[in-house]
Formats: structure tokens, C-alpha cells, sequence
């Protein structure tokens, strides 16, 4: 597919600690059309299309491949999208316990306060990225701290500063190597029974008793 093509999946990379073998079965039992190469130590994934297969609200193919868990062997996973004018950098650190922490940007702003999700520390990421002795966190802090330029400019950026692979991938959609992968329709339609199950469970709930059900909450 052309670059002009992917352009309209929008700017997202997602960076794995695997082969793209194991990476490409992975993303089979997904929700995202997405394009797959190898990175040297790295396997990058970005989308292949902007919508997800899933029905709505998980439906926007970024968003979904942004939140998506990774396995703890293909882990630490960094990932860097331009979700809604916003520059998002992701962490999914090693460990038996899964967190992912988070960093927004904006526009004019520069790093915005997210309650509900954990922070990712600079440490943390430079860890990850193993880029200690090359970036200061120093400098990749004021690159945050900054509100100039946009989200794909800030992850451009923040990319050549950790010294990280795929800026191919995060600005085209495309890399030499690089694979389209499909998931697996029975499991996309899996998804999306228990999504409306969900639903359904929720409103029979709320009608009967006038609240949300014990436990509720949204999938992600």
C-alpha cells in the first residue's frame, strides 16, 4: 500500500521486545489491521487502517493498539501516537504484573495532568529505551515541557532522542520489510458479543436497581 494511503491511518508506533513472528501472532488475535516490521532489537506495529474492526467505541484503530496489553515477553513496549492533537508516549515496563503508564502532550500546553492513568517517569522510559548514558532526562523534559509544534513533531522528536527505531513507521506507515497483518475475525466478533453482553447486562442492571452494577466496569 502507498505511503499516500496509510497517511489517512493517522501517526502511531508501537515498539516490542520481539520477533516479528511472535509479534505478528499476537496481533492476529487483535482487533487492528496493522503493519508489522522488524527494528533490529525491535519489532515495530503501527495501524494499517484507521478504524478498528471492532464495533464502536472500540472502534478507532489507534486508540485500540495504544491501550491493547502486551505480553510480559514481548515487554518493555513503547509506544508513541498522535491520539486527538494530543502526542501520546506509552509504557508497558517488564514485570509479572501488568501497568501501563502514560505521558500526554499538547499543543500550547505542553504536558497535560491525567488522573486516571498511571504517569510514566522519564527514568522509567530512558530505562526502556536504553538510552540512559546517550539522553538526559533533563532534555527530554524540556522537550515536554515545551507546548511548541504538534503531536507528530514532538514524537519525532522524542524518537531521536531515545534513539529509538521506526520514524518510517510513525510518519508513513510503511518500513523496508514491513508486513500487513490481519486479525482473526472470529475473535474480532468474540469481542464484540461480550462488549454488547456487557451493554446489555449494564441496562437490564440499571433499570432494575437505578445503578451501575457492583464491579462495573468499561472494558479496555
Amino acid at each position: 500500500m502507498s505511503a499516500e494511503a496509510r497517511s489517512g491511518a493517522g501517526h502511531g508506533l508501537l515498539l516490542v521486545r520481539r520477533s516479528p513472528a511472535a509479534v505478528t501472532r499476537w496481533l492476529r488475535q487483535g482487533l487492528v489491521a496493522a503493519t508489522v516490521a522488524p527494528l533490529g532489537a525491535w519489532t515495530g506495529v503501527t495501524v494499517a487502517e484507521r478504524a478498528a474492526r471492532s464495533a464502536a467505541p472500540y472502534d478507532v484503530g489507534l486508540e485500540v493498539l495504544a491501550a491493547r496489553p502486551v505480553p510480559r515477553r514481548g515487554r518493555p513496549a513503547i509506544g508513541l501516537f498522535d491520539l486527538g492533537g494530543r502526542a501520546v508516549v506509552t509504557l508497558q515496563p517488564r514485570g509479572l504484573r501488568h501497568r501501563q503508564h502514560w505521558v500526554v502532550w499538547q499543543p500550547r500546553t505542553g504536558v497535560v495532568q491525567t488522573p486516571s492513568l498511571p504517569r510514566l517517569g522519564l527514568p522509567m522510559l530512558l530505562s526502556a529505551a536504553r538510552a540512559g548514558s546517550t539522553a538526559r532526562a533533563e532534555d527530554v523534559a524540556g522537550v515536554l515541557r515545551s507546548g511548541e509544534g504538534e503531536p507528530l513533531d514532538v514524537l519525532l522528536t522524542l524518537l531521536g532522542m531515545l534513539h529509538l527505531p521506526g520514524e518510517d513507521l510513525l510518519v508513513r506507515g510503511d518500513s523496508a520489510g514491513a508486513s500487513d497483518i490481519e486479525p482473526a475475525a472470529r475473535g474480532v466478533a468474540a469481542f464484540d458479543r461480550l462488549v454488547a453482553d456487557e451493554a446489555r447486562h449494564r441496562a437490564e442492571w440499571e433499570a432494575a436497581w437505578g445503578g451501575r452494577p457492583p464491579g462495573d466496569r468499561e472494558l479496555r
